[in-house]
């Protein structure tokens, strides 16, 4: 089940995965030679889209992991411990590779994954970074960065900011902008964040859900590092109900997702949507606090190019982390086991692949998920 593992690089990571017997399932088989293949059938202004982020995603992983210098002489071993990529201790689980406590993997497969859905990301918000207005003068905090991505995008868009990008794994790319740093940190660490009160001018959070004990605690902590007037801005994507109402009650869609909830409120760790009100940032002080919601397509939108390409990548992008989403919290929390788990994730996959290349009716129905981006000032 699950396994501890000492550090390990990205080729010695690689080697392993190739070398760990897994079954190829009828998902993974979907999410790679047919999306393949529904790419080259659809018209030529969606495959240059299409061509686009793919060649995004494959240019951008792979790299190695940089790691920014103390903050000063005074800094406790709580706040640089990006120094200590060694420390990190690591969770195999059926192949797949975990940080602490959280249960998203973070190997090279879900790297790779996180990188496409940044891409589709950007062309959901229309080529932006972030709804907030920014200048070019700016201290942003990223809080949970993952690979590094959006932290480095913003870097690159604002060259005379400084971003600090935290997480509690090692996976962000060398290939940063000078501005741009990481830092090994747990959000929920004890003693709560080591920054200074009114240090940044953003705090960002993205793809977060199910990540913290305590998104209150994490507020407030963000709130005491922001300066007087400054942002918070939480993305993360609304729950699957939308999407759920298109599978049958016979399906393991809804089985599925009742797992998953119990599982993950079993765990402290919920996945819910609660942190996405309004309420939950007006209560600690936040002011100006807005709500908005962006849709993104799954599957064939053949009257809409744009629309296409990003729902055939984010189709594959949905089939290709359904196990990675699942696999920690039904195995230790509700006791699946791996057969068990694929079995039911080779029905959703199949069903989920149906609807979404019914060309017709995958746009006439809805077939979307939703994410929805909370803001909020605080006062001065």
């Amino acid at each position: 089940m699950a396994d501890l593992a000492p550090p390990e690089q990205e080729e010695e990571e690689k080697e392993q995965l190739q070398n760990t017997p897994r079954a190829e399932s009828p998902t993974a088989v979907i999410g790679s030679h047919n999306v393949a293949r529904l790419l080259k059938d659809t018209d030529d202004d969606s495959n240059t889209e299409a061509e686009e982020i793919t060649s995004y995603y494959h240019r951008a992983s792979g790299a190695q992991t940089i790691f920014r210098h103390p903050r000063n002489d005074d800094d406790t071993i709580n706040s640089t411990r990006s120094l200590y990529a060694s420390e990190v201790v690591y969770i195999m689980i059926h192949g797949r590779r975990y940080c602490k406590d959280y249960f998203m993997p973070n190997d090279i497969k879900e790297q790779e994954r996180l990188l496409m859905l940044n891409h589709v990301f950007l062309h959901v918000f229309d080529g932006r970074n972030t709804t907030v207005p920014l200048n070019d003068r700016m201290k942003i905090l990223d809080v949970g960065c993952g690979t590094g991505e959006w932290a480095m995008a913003i870097a690159e868009e604002y060259p005379n900011s400084e971003v600090i990008g935290t997480d509690i794994a090692p996976i962000q790319s060398s290939a940063a902008p000078l501005n741009a740093f990481f830092e090994l940190d747990d959000a929920e660490a004890d003693g709560g964040w080591t920054y200074s009160d009114d240090d940044f001018d953003l705090v960002h959070f993205r793809y977060m859900k199910g990540a913290f004990l305590s998104w209150k605690d994490v507020y407030l902590q963000a709130y005491r590092v922001l300066k007087p007037g400054a942002y918070i801005e939480v993305v993360d994507f609304d729950d699957h109900k939308r999407i759920g109402r298109f599978f049958g009650p016979d399906s393991g869609v809804p089985r599925w997702l009742e797992a998953l909830e119990k599982g993950t409120e079993k765990s402290g760790r919920s996945r819910g949507i609660t942190h996405l009100e309004p309420e939950c940032l007006t209560a600690l002080g936040f002011v100006d606090v807005e709500n908005h919601v962006y849709t993104i397509p799954i599957g064939l939108r053949p009257d809409d190019p744009k629309a296409q390409a990003i729902g055939i990548q984010f189709l594959s992008n949905i089939l290709k982390g359904m196990e990675g989403i699942c696999l920690r919290i039904l195995t230790e929390q509700m006791g699946w086991s791996y057969s068990e788990i694929h079995a039911v994730l080779d029905e959703i996959g199949r069903a989920t692949w149906e609807i979404a290349t019914d060309a017709e009716a995958a746009g006439r129905i809805g077939f979307e998920l939703e994410v929805k981006v909370t803001t909020g000032r605080k006062p001065g």
